[in-house]
């Protein structure tokens, strides 16, 4: 009798001490695991289009062409067969544009964007995300928030930049714009991303980011552990998101 009531107790401790996951928990966690992959996926696809670039000196030979003449869409052709297996070598789909700096700041090739071909990144592109990944150079992959990509642009992008070394000798930099809608389709219905600071990253409605997130207040004591909170009759939970530098909150409201 005394081993069967011990047995109770430890199958009733058991019980007790189990996590119940609510619908919504689980959606949430299922958001950050499915960000986590899209990341990874973005890290890897920057270093396979890194290591094309090493390999056919793309940077080195674009920086020569544009020295030769004012440059522009014509020479791209002399680097065709290279720059064509860089974008090859990334997913297809997600990225919308695909961006060469040289050591000097030189943006040498743009695939979809020819205002900013010849442009200097070091002039003009203060506060812009193309200035910081080519500051943060130093860095093996470096994310940049969603921000637009110039000032007077109404495209909300992610930015993934890796730098690029022949022979030990630092040439410049790719960056990868991510198409944000791509990271949007990979969330529950009413889910919203937001700063460590409560800025809106990533939602449904595009005229709410980069705005104040309203329920930050609500979240921002526990943004470190997650955690849930109730409005208007709905449970939202919220999960921390961590990549490299990106800090992210994963909220996921339960209507």
């Amino acid at each position: 009798m005394k081993k069967f009531l011990i047995f109770l107790i430890i199958i009733i401790s058991i019980g007790c001490t189990r996590e119940i996951k609510s619908p919504e928990t689980s959606a949430a966690n299922m958001d950050v695991k499915n960000l986590e992959d899209f990341f990874k996926r973005s890290d890897n696809d920057a270093l396979k289009a890194m290591e094309v670039i090493e390999k056919h000196r793309i940077i080195q030979h674009l920086t020569h062409l544009k020295r030769m003449n004012s440059g522009g869409r014509k020479y791209y052709l002399l680097e065709k067969d290279s720059i064509t297996e860089m974008i090859r070598s990334v997913t297809e789909g997600i990225y919308l544009d695909y961006i060469l700096i040289n050591r000097h700041g030189d943006i040498i090739y743009s695939r979809s964007n020819d205002s900013l071909f010849g442009q200097d990144v070091n002039s003009g592109f203060e506060s812009t995300p193309l200035k910081r990944c080519f500051s943060m150079r130093g860095a093996e992959t470096y994310f940049d928030d969603v921000s637009t990509i110039t000032p007077g642009s109404s495209v909300y992008s992610l930015f993934v930049s890796r730098p690029v070394y022949v022979e030990e000798s630092f040439h410049g930099i790719l960056i990868l714009q991510v198409d944000i809608r791509k990271i949007a389709e990979l969330l529950e219905s009413e889910t919203d991303i937001i700063s460590r600071e409560g800025i809106v990253r990533v939602t449904g409605n595009n005229t709410r980011i980069l705005s104040h997130h309203t329920s930050f207040s609500r979240i921002s004591p526990q943004a470190e552990t997650g955690g849930f909170f109730r409005e208007g009759g709905n449970t939202v939970h919220f999960i921390p998101f961590n990549f490299k530098n990106i800090s992210w909150i994963v909220l996921s409201k339960k209507i």
